[in-house]
């Protein structure tokens, strides 16, 4: 089923709003939990107007900063299309380490101040669909709420879930937002599953794209997604990274998308389908909030005429892989 990109936004390091996707990135060195190791990261500015204006609420006032970058993407969105009716709006988000920040320091808690000292303020910005209620909720948000979580590859899940959607009239549009947030103790699980080479940039911030059924004049459109594409080890990975490649014409460009240990198996499942040019960013890895991010670079040069159709893979590094197809 096409559906149209209708409108989008973004928080990450490079600032606020898509145009960032293009600019400069603010880039720190950050060292990892335990002090060994430092790591090339890229950290949203937490202390930004664009997200600080979201501490007047009340729901926010003790909420991780992934519900930030969330809100900020999501609304970014929203305003685009300032006669939506919001109580037709469906929203779906994928997470892979969710509340990253308030499930370590509620750990810390236990461990090492004792159960007694567990603070149950903190423990339900731990759960995953905490981030999405606070959104829906000060936004003003009516229709289907979802979390789904898994690996990078999740992002097509929300995807096709907005699909299905929108094809039963579920809603009349749906936000699909990616996010992730960053702290020390990520580097050290990481390198400890050998998910991520050492030269990888580790980034946070968040991704969203709202979607709809209707023509959108000069616009970009999603025409397919393909996802479920499961491994459960290397040998299982090259092969699911050949077939979600299958569908995908020759002529066809392609975002360079993979990290890590995939790299070499998606440049050899792309082949000789010609390969974007690199841009600024596009080698950072947030998991989700990057696959939202290579999504709306996608259309975005779509928009401007630079291509007919991009594939956007979504390589998971633990679990599937997962490819879209935009077009004009």
């Amino acid at each position: 089923m096409k559906l149209s990109i209708v409108s989008s936004g973004v928080v990450c390091s490079g600032g606020f709003g898509s145009d960032a996707l293009f600019g400069k990135w603010a880039e720190a060195n950050v060292s990892n939990a335990t002090g060994n190791r430092e790591h090339r990261v890229f950290l949203v500015n937490r202390e930004a107007g664009e997200l600080r204006r979201w501490e007047k609420e009340a729901r926010l006032r003790r909420a991780s900063p992934i519900s930030y970058y969330l809100i900020e993407a999501a609304n970014q969105a929203l305003e685009q299309v300032p006669h939506l009716d919001r109580k037709r709006v469906g929203v779906v988000s994928a997470f892979f380490l969710g509340c990253l920040v308030y499930t370590i320091r509620f750990f810390h808690q236990i461990t090492e101040e004792g159960r007694r000292s567990a603070s149950p303020i903190i423990f339900p910005e731990t759960v995953f669909n905490s981030p999405l209620s606070h959104v829906v909720s000060a936004l003003g948000i009516g229709g289907p709420v979802y979390s789904q979580v898994g690996d990078t590859s999740c992002w097509s899940n929300a995807l096709r879930t907005a699909q299905v959607w929108l094809m039963r009239g579920t809603a009349d549009h749906v936000l699909v937002l990616g996010a992730e947030e960053f702290d020390p103790h990520q580097l050290d699980a990481f390198h400890a599953g050998g998910l991520f080479r050492q030269s990888l940039c580790v980034g946070e911030g968040a991704g969203a794209i709202l979607l709809g059924r209707e023509e959108v004049e000069g616009g970009a459109s999603l025409l397919e997604v393909n996802d479920g594409f499961s491994f459960g080890d290397k040998k299982q990975a090259a092969r699911a990274v050949q077939r979600c490649m299958e569908n995908v014409p020759l002529d066809c460009a392609v975002m360079d998308t993979a990290s890590g240990w995939m790299r070499p198996l998606a440049a050899h499942a792309i082949g000789n389908r010609r390969i974007l040019l690199h841009v600024e960013g596009l080698s950072v890895e947030a998991s989700t909030a990057s696959c939202a991010w290579n999504t709306i670079r996608a259309a975005i040069m779509l928009a401007k005429g630079d291509e007919e159709k991009i594939a956007v893979p979504f390589w998971g590094l633990s679990q599937q892989c997962g490819i879209a197809l935009c077009g004009r």
